[in-house]
Formats: C-alpha cells, sequence, structure tokens
C-alpha cells in the first residue's frame, strides 16, 4: 500500500482508536451530575465500563490493522487502471435504478402521510417550530411502510455508483440527481427528525469522491495534503452545523428555547449527549440484561425484515427483546435513564448478545472485514471502493450503534454486492479476452 497517499482518518484502525477512546474517556470524567442536570439521566458508565469499552475498541483496531497493515501486507497494490474492469454502461443503469428507486419509495411515503392526514399547515409548522408539530409528523404521519420505504435506503447506493461515474464520465449526467436526492433526504432530515439520512447519504460520496478524485491528485498531493489531512476539523464542524439545524427545528424551539443556555451552547452540549448517553445507556442495559445467545443487537435486521423476524421469532420464540409492545430494553431508559437518548452504546451492544469474550470476538471480526474492506478501498479495487464508503459510517458510529446490523444499510448494500460481482466477472472476462488477443503462435 502507498503510505504516502493514505490518510489516517479514512483507516478503520486509527479513525475507531481516536473517536472511540475520545467518547469513552468523556463518558468516563463527566460527573454524576452533568448526566442528571443536562441530559436527565444517572450515571452508569463507571470504571468497569470504561475498560470493557477500551477492550472492544483495542480488538477492533488491531483487527482493522492486521488486515490492512502494509506492514503484514507488502505486497499490495494500487490500481491505477480500475476504471477499464469496470462495464460502466450497467454501472449507469444500476444508479439509475437506485435513483429512481429511491423516488418511489420517497413518493409512497410522502402519499402515505397525505393519506393518514398529514397536510401543507403541519409541515410549516415542523419548520416554525410549532410545539408538538415534529413529534405529532414522526410519529403519527410517516411511520414507515415495511418494504416501500426502504426503498429510499437505495439513494446511498446511487451516490456511490454516481461519484465513481462522476469522476470517470464527468458529473453532467449525475448531479441533477445528486441535487434532487439530497433535497428529499433534507426534506427527510426535517421532517421525520432523522439527521443520519443526510449523513449517510454525505459521507460515503465524500470518502468515495476523497479517494478517486483528490488521493491521486498531483495538485492535492502538493499543495493541499496537509489541508486534506486535517479535514475531520471541518467534518467536525460540519457535523455541529448539520447537528445544530435538525435540533433547532427538533427540539430548541419545542423545549429549550428561552432557557438557561445559548442555542449554540445547547447544542453542543446535545451533540456530546448524543454519544456519551449511548455508552451511558449500554452500561446500564449489560447490567440488567443477561446474555441471550441471539444475534439480536448484532444482526438486527433480521428481526425487522419481513419473512426473516418470522424466521427469528420461529428460531427464538418468546424472545422478550423483539417485543415492540413489552420492550425491556426501552422499558429500562424509560424507568432508570432517559429514552429521550436512546442509542444503546455500540460498543456494548454485543455483550447482551454473546457476553464479553463473544463480543471482544465479534468486534475482533468486524475489524478484519472492515479493515480488508479498507485495504481494497485504498487499491481501488472495486469491493472497496463500493463497500467500504458505507462501512466507514459505521466505523465512526462504533460508539453510537451498530450501523451495519441495521437494515437502513443491508438494502444499499446488498445493491452495491450486485453490482461488484459482475464487475468481478466482466474484469475476468475483460482480462481473458486481452489475453487471447495478445497471444501470437509460434510459427
Amino acid at each position: 500500500m502507498n503510505r504516502e497517499r493514505e490518510l489516517w482518518w479514512l483507516n478503520p484502525a486509527w479513525v475507531s482508536a481516536v473517536m472511540g477512546v475520545i467518547v469513552a474517556l468523556g463518558a468516563f470524567l463527566i460527573p454524576d451530575w452533568m448526566y442528571r442536570v443536562y441530559w436527565h439521566t444517572p450515571k452508569f458508565f463507571n470504571a468497569y465500563e470504561l475498560w470493557v469499552t477500551l477492550a472492544c475498541i483495542a480488538m477492533f483496531s488491531f483487527g482493522s490493522w492486521a488486515s490492512s497493515s502494509s506492514l503484514l501486507h507488502p505486497r499490495t497494490y494500487v490500481h491505477h487502471d480500475w476504471e477499464k474492469d469496470v462495464p460502466w454502461r450497467l454501472v449507469e443503469r444500476v444508479f439509475n435504478g437506485c435513483f429512481y428507486l429511491s423516488l418511489v419509495g420517497y413518493i409512497t411515503w410522502a402519499g402515505a402521510a397525505i393519506s393518514r392526514g398529514a397536510d401543507l399547515q403541519l409541515a410549516l409548522g415542523v419548520l416554525h417550530g410549532d410545539k408538538g408539530s415534529s413529534y405529532v409528523m414522526k410519529e403519527v404521519y410517516l411511520g414507515t411502510i415495511s418494504g416501500v420505504t426502504t426503498l429510499t435506503q437505495l439513494a446511498m447506493a446511487a451516490m456511490v455508483l454516481g461519484v465513481m461515474l462522476g469522476v470517470v464520465q464527468g458529473w453532467r449526467r449525475v448531479w441533477p440527481k445528486f441535487a434532487v436526492l439530497f433535497g428529499l433526504t433534507l426534506v427527510r432530515a426535517l421532517m421525520n427528525s432523522e439527521r443520519l439520512a443526510l449523513l449517510e447519504l454525505l459521507i460515503p460520496a465524500v470518502v468515495l469522491f476523497v479517494r478517486l478524485g483528490l488521493m491521486d491528485s498531483a495538485l492535492i498531493r502538493q499543495r493541499f495534503w496537509p489541508l486534506l489531512r486535517m479535514a475531520p476539523v471541518l467534518g467536525y464542524a460540519g457535523l455541529v452545523v448539520v447537528f445544530g439545524a435538525s435540533e433547532y427545528f427538533r427540539s430548541w424551539i419545542n423545549f429549550y428555547a428561552g432557557g438557561d443556555l445559548s442555542f449554540w451552547s445547547f447544542v453542543s452540549l446535545r451533540l456530546l449527549g448524543y454519544y456519551v448517553t449511548a455508552l451511558n445507556n449500554g452500561a446500564l442495559l449489560i447490567q440488567r440484561i443477561e446474555p441471550t445467545g441471539a444475534p439480536f443487537f448484532t444482526l438486527h435486521f433480521l428481526w425487522r425484515f419481513p419473512g426473516l423476524s418470522n424466521l427469528m421469532d420461529a428460531i427464538y420464540p418468546n424472545f422478550a427483546l423483539a417485543s415492540i409492545e413489552n420492550d425491556p430494553y426501552m422499558a429500562y431508559l424509560k424507568v432508570e435513564a432517559n429514552p429521550e437518548f436512546n442509542n444503546g452504546g455500540g460498543l456494548l451492544e454485543p455483550i447482551m448478545d454473546f457476553g464479553f469474550i463473544g463480543c471482544l470476538a465479534y468486534w475482533l471480526l468486524a475489524g478484519l472485514l472492515a479493515g480488508l474492506l479498507y485495504r481494497w478501498f485504498q487499491q481501488k479495487r472495486m469491493s472497496g471502493l463500493l463497500l467500504y464508503p458505507a462501512t466507514f459510517v459505521g466505523v465512526i458510529e462504533l460508539s453510537r450503534i451498530i450501523y451495519w446490523a441495521e437494515g437502513r444499510v443491508v438494502i444499499p448494500q446488498l445493491a452495491l454486492c450486485g453490482v461488484m460481482l459482475v464487475c468481478a466477472y466482466y474484469a475476468r472476462q475483460f482480462r481473458v479476452t486481452r489475453e487471447d488477443m495478445a497471444w501470437q503462435p509460434s510459427r
């Protein structure tokens, strides 16, 4: 691997270690009174939970390093002519298919909301910050429709394929569709209080563009490489802006305006709270819920997909965690913590599935897979270019959720896996054809 072209913040070993340790130490060092005053929950994250969390981070980071390090894999290469092995006509068709299917999902979702009684006045109420409008819009009118609203997630696959098309063939036919997807996702983030939908659209696209459009640029390497290495600073500033804009409509106007805190103080504490309370919730839950032996948190999508959910219910009958009505997960948060901050701390969640040793094994395996995808991403192999950008979202969210266990990312990743398999077949056939053409019989 060409180390001079490697950005530390794209490497899962580095970014998981840096972000994980910062959040874990913050959750531990913040005193109980701050938890109670600012986030309305007692503190459960103590020394034992800190060491467990650091052990999980170490296993994931080590696994990522072991499968991606140039020290252990010295015979790697960068595939400079990667675009020659890609059936671009097919990629463009899949890009357009994902784009139009995501439009179908959004139109159907909006139509269902209108049929349930949502109207323009309520939408304007959300934007104006009318009390209760955001909650009513999300909980009453924008309830998900199984199998239909999932189509909106194909926008992520469209963004990944669109960046590849834009870098190789130009942006003229790509950017209008990007603008439509971004606009729809922005509306979704505001109306459904779902800023993750916006981040999972932008982050994979940016990550892939950095690899294909910037890292091999002579101008960037000569003049702007130090700035590119410091991109996380700009990324954090962007996160604060997106988070602040979302919280302004979601909670500031409705509940917290006029209090003792300024808006940006509120945003800073709220953003910090989403991450440290996730680990704090995880500490509470591993204290209350014994290991189940079922991959509920680590393969959560199995309990949410039609058909698969019935299969899992048959395999694990009377599984309490899968019950929406009697969910002990939310019951503990309602009684002992604050359900307003309901993330379960992704790093600690596998303990409830497999116990402590199983949790360490899970994070080692997850790290190995993430590191392998990153190595292929660096080498510009199609498998890495297609699958690592969304995986990267999961890496930076480790302390909050197990992102890749959710159905919202499974569908676009499966679509991209299909493209990857076709590209692999095409590349193999193309190489065989070139070899046949190059061969000349001896005379």
